[in-house]
């Protein structure tokens, strides 16, 4: 239309109302015809001489000026009624204003689009429970176990494999120093595998830093228990400091020897505290910096007997002894240096398990006794059959009929040979040896320790070895489970007992038929050792019995 401004015609917000705007223009119309004469102008009206009768109003002419100015105002109203009508406002706000005229254009607010809005608030919320979802399938593998848990990682939850009726422990000897990796691996392996807690027979990583050795230690696994070894950690060196840093971690209360600290150097416990499975005696037997008489009816000894017995007297099942030094061995140190007369003593109270260290290989005896025709159970003289209460080539010894000794220094310090070419007189006496130059097995020898599971009718223990500079960043070990000596075994107090495995040890040997070398032992194909779990057959189904002598 000419004369009028510029109307931006794009879409505009709001809601526009035709009703009131048509009223308006109404008004304007009506406003148009009921315009009067401006002032200054006059009809002219004549009048004939003697009528009485008003003459008729002639038609009333608006001057052309206001013709105009109600015309420009109705146009004005139609432009801003189109401007109303016009295009949505985009989403830069803007103001447009009429020629010609103050009335201006509302301020247009920006809206964002409803579509782009809900698509983002729906990926938001695909994204957020795919978060949740994969955390969730992460959480159920980790706890059963798809995942393999780090054993360095102190952060996770310290959980024991035990319960009212049984409980897990590890043991070792002569570890590595701090930051020895194959000590650190030894224990963290001990924790994923949910032990109660670890005994540690004496040696304590030959170092003056009793601190750093127990801090990294009990990082891994807390319930570390202590005894006095022969590397300075005894009266001499810094025993003391050992006590201070790894103090006893039990609840079950701990009772002293006779005159001595007790925690450390000579003391005993009972495991699980209420209804034990287990008697728990350490001692400090033939350490130079210790002088403890051990001798046959001295204080020492005596009290031995008497813990022994009273565990009895409870109803305790098993009694298990722990010493640092040992006294038959096939290793470097042998002539007992535990001492003759206290490790005679233990066989006779019939202790199931002696547990030492000293030597750094593994070694596991058969079960041994004392009797009239076996008086002592002598390192130095030749093998006496008599003393041998069960060979243990099954893997499983009965209950009651004797004692076992497990040799295990091997918790990373270094390894020893071992004599299983027949050159020493006490090699009757085991089933399984590992060693730097030679095992029974002809497998790769390894750190480690020996896990054990105890109920009231059984012990089943299992090795848990590592070669040298085979364990990883995270604690495992790296190398191949077939290629590593492994060795299983359990005493139990059921009858018409099966091998639970084959063991990979030695066989029979006898004085007359020693082992020449590991190498020339038959293996059974059958055979897996460590993995295979116990099985106690009826004597009907017994399997012909097997034996592996050497050549």
């Amino acid at each position: 239309m000419k004369g009028m401004a510029a109307i931006d015609r794009r879409p505009r917000t709001g809601r526009v109302d035709f009703r009131e705007r048509a009223r308006a223009l109404v008004r304007t119309s009506r406003k148009f015809r009921a315009h009067d004469t401006p002032s200054g102008r006059e009809r002219k009206s004549h009048l004939r001489q003697g009528d009485g009768v008003e003459p008729r109003a002639r038609a009333v002419r608006v001057k052309p000026d206001s013709d105009n100015e109600l015309l420009e105002e109705l146009r004005k109203s139609l432009t801003w009624m189109k401007a109303l009508e016009g295009p949505k406002a985009d989403r830069i706000p803007r103001q447009a204003s009429i020629a010609d005229s103050d009335i201006k254009e509302p301020r247009r607010i920006p809206r964002k689009r409803p579509e782009t809005a809900i698509l983002r608030r729906r990926a938001g919320a695909v994204l957020a429970l795919s978060l949740l979802i994969a955390a969730a399938a992460g959480w159920v593998l980790f706890q059963k176990g798809a995942v393999q848990k780090s054993p360095f990682d102190n952060a996770q939850p310290r959980w024991k494999d035990e319960s009212a009726t049984h409980f897990t422990f590890a043991a070792a000897g002569d570890f590595g120093g701090p930051g020895n990796n194959d000590s650190l691996g030894l224990l963290g392996r001990a924790r994923t595998a949910g032990m109660s807690f670890f005994l540690a027979l004496g040696d304590l990583g030959y170092t003056t830093d009793a601190s750093g050795w127990c801090t990294q230690m009990k990082r891994l696994l807390p319930e570390i228990v202590i005894v006095a070894g022969d590397d300075g950690s005894n009266a001499d060196g810094n025993m003391s400091q050992y006590v201070a840093s790894c103090p006893y971690p039990l609840s079950s209360p701990m009772v002293a020897g006779n005159g001595t600290p007790g925690y450390g150097y000579e003391y005993y416990f009972d495991y699980p505290r209420e209804k034990p499975l287990a008697r728990f005696i350490l001692l400090s037997a033939g350490l130079s910096g210790v002088d403890y008489n051990y001798s046959r009816k001295s204080p020492h000894t005596e009290w031995v007997e008497d813990t022994v017995a009273s565990a009895r007297d409870a109803g305790i099942p098993w009694v298990i002894a722990g010493v640092h030094k040992e006294c038959i061995t096939v290793g470097n140190d042998g002539h007992c240096p535990m001492g003759q007369d206290i490790f005679d003593e233990l066989v006779e109270a019939h202790v199931d398990l002696i547990l030492v260290g000293h030597d750094h290989v593994y070694e596991r005896s058969k079960q041994l006794r004392v009797s009239s025709s076996c008086e002592s159970v002598n390192s130095t003289n030749p093998f006496e059959p008599s003393c041998v209460a069960a060979n243990g080539t099954q893997g499983v010894y009965p209950k009651g009929e004797g004692t076992i000794v497990v040799v295990q220094g091997v918790g990373g310090r270094s390894f020893d040979n071992g004599a299983i070419d027949g050159s020493d007189r006490e090699l009757g006496y085991f089933d399984a040896v590992m060693g730097a130059n030679a095992n029974t097995q002809g497998r790769l020898s390894g750190f480690g320790s020996v896990f054990y599971q105890v109920t009231a009718d059984s012990i089943a223990a299992k090795t848990d070895f590592c070669p040298p500079d085979s364990t990883g960043t995270e604690g495992r070990c790296t190398s191949n489970p077939s290629e590593v000596f492994a060795d299983r075994f359990a005493i139990s107090t059921a009858t018409g007992l099966e091998p639970m495995s084959y063991t990979r040890a030695s066989g029979l040997v006898s004085a007359a038929s020693p082992v020449s070398s590991a190498a020339s032992l038959p293996q059974d194909p059958n055979q897996n050792g460590f993995d295979q779990q116990g099985i106690l057959l009826p004597r009907a189904e017994r399997p012909p019995l097997r034996l592996w002598t050497g050549r």
